[in-house]
């Protein structure tokens, strides 16, 4: 404690230094913050998916697919059935499913909602005032798709695809919804949760270069009505088919394979790992301006934390001089600047953390209420934490390194005879 004091005292005697490292702090740590979402965000693309990003496809209508509507009355649903009749015998497709999205309004009459879970399920923009779960309803086909390996539950049962719309039903639930529910609990008195799903993301739209993180989601198996309704199917087709592909395969044949007989709408089939990469990439160019000004305060953060300290030392001469006379050995010296530093670094990881959230307030409650997932997302959890203290304890660490051994040269003669300048 009396470290301590000491150096606050000494801080506040060099207040003006003080104050202008707590504004590098906070401008260059709220830029290394952003920046790290960006780059996080590439790797959680990259690596999250519940689809395998190498062999995933999904069929995306061509620019012309306003003509869908007009030609949704010359089909019928055997005509649809029979193009993944056609899939189905083709050596290029390892797997395929259907799905389309959903929400399921929050409204358990027969048990109490915690409040935080309709807090945290109602959003201010949707439109909606009560709260609802993003669901993707999926057929038999995708289930199988996914190879679901899940920590807890069962999963999926067969009989679950045969029921109709309005019976009870196992589902797979997001861990949001762990402290509030178990294995077996209902929502809504027709949902029973079978099964915990991974923290990853999955496509929610076709056309769409944002995805949806599922520790709010919940995946439900299609029922029999919706899965052999005509135009429930033909909207699929266009808008919610993924596959899955062997390498190498013939994208050209199966985007023919998928084409309705003599329908003017193209259909093309969209690399699921290369759209991820492709934004990657674009997001990545952007950032270099970013990256630099990052590069820019780690190097001035370690150049001016040092030439601080050793102004500070050299305005204290008479008082490390006494220290070290009366047995304070030079590690304690440097010790008693490295606290000095950490209190620096720590307030103004404070102010910079402070400064980030009011300048991306809006973007972080978005990104938090719909749990999108995409190159541009802004949150603050554990990953971003840890990349903020590795980078304080880099600045510490590099810093007092370089003045250590200017410490180890000071003389107690020279020291006492010293005087104080800044007092």
């Amino acid at each position: 404690m009396i470290r301590i004091k000491a150096a606050v005292r000494a801080l506040r005697n060099r207040w003006f230094l003080t104050l202008l490292l707590l504004i590098q702090f906070t401008y260059g740590l709220s830029t290394i913050t952003s920046s790290g979402n960006i780059f996080y965000n590439f790797y959680y693309l990259l690596h999250h998916s519940l689809l395998e990003l190498e062999s995933t496809y999904l069929v995306v209508p061509g620019k012309n697919f306003g003509t869908t509507e007009v030609e949704r009355w010359k089909y019928n649903k055997d005509q649809i059935a029979e193009l993944y009749r056609h899939l189905d015998q083709n050596p290029d497709v390892l797997a395929y499913g259907t799905y389309y999205q959903s929400i399921v309004l929050l409204n358990d009459t027969n048990r109490s909602i915690a409040p935080q879970l309709l807090e945290g399920l109602t959003r201010d923009n949707s439109g909606l005032q009560a709260p609802y779960i993003e669901s993707i309803v999926i057929d038999k086909n995708y289930y199988t798709l996914l190879g679901l390996k899940l920590r807890e539950g069962q999963g999926l049962l067969p009989q679950d695809f045969e029921r109709t719309g309005q019976q009870q039903v196992n589902v797979l639930v997001g861990s949001y919804f762990k402290k509030y529910y178990k294995l077996g609990d209902l929502i809504n008195e027709q949902y029973r949760i079978n099964g915990f799903l991974p923290d990853k993301y999955i496509v929610n739209n076709n056309t769409t270069n944002t995805y949806l993180n599922l520790d709010k989601a919940m995946l439900v198996p299609m029922p029999n009505d919706q899965s052999s309704n005509y135009d429930s199917m033909y909207t699929r087709l266009f808008l919610g088919t993924v596959l899955k592909l062997r390498k190498d395969a013939d994208l050209y044949q199966l985007s023919q394979t998928l084409r309705l007989p003599e329908s003017k709408v193209d259909i093309h089939l969209k690399s699921l790992e290369e759209d991820v990469r492709a934004n990657i990439r674009s997001s990545v160019h952007a950032q270099i301006p970013q990256l630099i000004l990052a590069g820019s305060f780690l190097l001035f953060s370690v150049i001016s934390i040092a030439l601080a300290t050793i102004i500070s030392i050299l305005s204290r001469k008479r008082e490390f001089g006494i220290k070290l006379a009366v047995g304070e050995s030079v590690r304690g010296i440097w010790g008693q600047i490295i606290l000095e530093n950490s209190i620096i670094a720590l307030v103004g990881t404070g102010l910079s953390l402070s400064y980030f959230v009011l300048k991306f307030q809006r973007l972080l409650q978005q990104f938090s209420e719909y749990d999108m997932a995409s190159v541009l997302s802004f949150r603050f959890n554990a990953p971003i934490f840890l990349l903020i203290i590795i980078i304080l304890l880099f600045i510490i660490v590099s810093s007092s390194c370089i003045v250590y051994p200017f410490i180890r040269k000071q003389e107690i003669k020279s020291l006492i005879g010293g005087m104080e300048l800044w007092r």
